[in-house]
């Protein structure tokens, strides 16, 4: 049952939270977002040193008998399928913002292949692009109407992802069905927008950036400001890119970990032990298949199908390494509970966003085993 709020005279009411889990065991009623801050959050921040020893063994159980790798897989089937819808929204959102820049766009496009992608996959590559380039290359209005379109079909992925997500907490999902799927479209377009940023800054150079600052700094008058921006900036840029990269990756991540699970801890957490995690782990994943693709491909038994084995590897690691920091979060939430006195042996008591839906599928759960104990009680003493 979702959070009420009642009005009593001058006193305000607040109806109880409850996390319905997974695994059988009853609701349990748990904190309201701002007790749990107050009692847990807060004052547990700091987990004593014995903690992590079993937030490890919990992660090594998750990992090696609970089918972590499993979900990973699903999730990388989910970026295959929407890779291509993803990808033509990125670039559409890219060329809109790029308008007049649209063959700078398509040059630096090309040089990233030839830079990251081996070369014998780089003439596919550059093919899948042109053909993206192609869809994307119509009139304002269509381009909008197929980057809603490719949002749409690319939050599969983002649901797919809740529902891991809510399966590591250890609970169902209690919003319902309209607000999940609105809620994930709106966490799609704010990943595709944050993938939009960490490309701008990461190919943000003095070519491209030119046309667009003079485009707003001459109706203003401030091409002093613009002169700023080309002359000074964008030299320290090269020793920011990184670093904004990185943090805006982090963002992402954070925004992923708090939007998707049906959990609510109040304000979004930006750094947190899994993020971080996940960030670090999967870069050296993507460096690690980088320099296998660029060095030791030729070495192989498979050729070129071994390249697409590796891709698809690393893309798997990945997906589970994105889902083992989501669950690192989750134990961790937990053993600040038992710090504080709390009985999450069974069930992570941190606040749902609703229980809505979770009390309606226990609902049906319920019509389920009397439908079969009827028809254990009625059809087949029949025979």
């Amino acid at each position: 049952m979702s959070k009420k709020i009642e009005l009593q005279g001058a006193h305000r009411i607040e109806q109880p939270e409850f996390v319905v889990p997974v695994n059988g065991h009853p609701a349990v009623e748990v904190l309201s977002p701002r007790e749990y801050h107050r009692t847990v959050s807060r004052p547990e921040f700091w987990l004593r040193g014995t903690a992590w020893r079993h937030i490890a063994r919990r992660l090594y159980i998750e990992y090696f008998f609970r089918g972590l790798m499993d979900r990973g897989a699903i999730l990388s089937f989910f970026t295959l399928l929407t890779m291509v819808p993803t990808l033509m929204a990125f670039y559409a959102i890219t060329t809109l913002i790029l308008d007049k820049n649209r063959t700078r766009v398509k040059e630096i496009t090309d040089q990233f292949i030839t830079e990251n992608v081996p070369g014998r996959f780089a003439d596919e590559a550059r093919q899948i692009v042109e053909q993206i380039i192609g869809s994307t290359d119509k009139s304002v209005l269509t381009l909008v109407i197929s980057v809603v379109f490719a949002l749409f079909s690319s939050s599969a992925y983002v649901r797919a992802f809740s529902r891991s997500a809510n399966a590591l907490y250890g609970r169902q999902e209690g919003r319902t069905l309209a607000r999940t799927w609105l809620t994930m479209w709106g966490l799609t377009i704010a990943l595709v927008f944050g993938l939009v940023l960490i490309a701008v800054a990461f190919f943000l150079r003095a070519d491209l950036l030119q046309p667009v600052l003079n485009t707003i700094a001459e109706p203003l008058n401030w091409e002093g400001a613009a002169d700023f921006v080309l002359n000074e900036f964008l030299p320290v840029w090269g020793y920011l890119r990184w670093p904004v990269v990185f943090g805006l990756s982090i963002m992402l991540i954070a925004v992923l970990y708090h939007v998707a699970p049906n959990v609510r801890y109040g304000r979004v957490r930006w750094l947190t032990t899994g993020s971080v995690f996940a960030l670090v782990t999967m870069t050296l994943v993507g460096l690690g298949v980088r320099t296998y693709l660029n060095h030791f491909l030729e070495f192989g038994t498979y050729g070129a199908l071994g390249g697409l084995i590796a891709l698809f590897l690393g893309l798997v690691i990945a997906n589970t390494l994105l889902l083992m920091g989501l669950k690192l979060d989750a134990e961790v939430a937990r053993f600040r509970e038992l710090q504080a006195g709390m009985s999450s042996e069974d069930v992570i008591q941190v606040p749902p966003r609703s229980s809505v839906a979770a009390f309606g599928q226990d609902e049906i759960d319920d019509r389920l085993r009397a439908d079969a104990r009827g028809y254990k009680e009625r059809d087949c003493k029949e025979k």
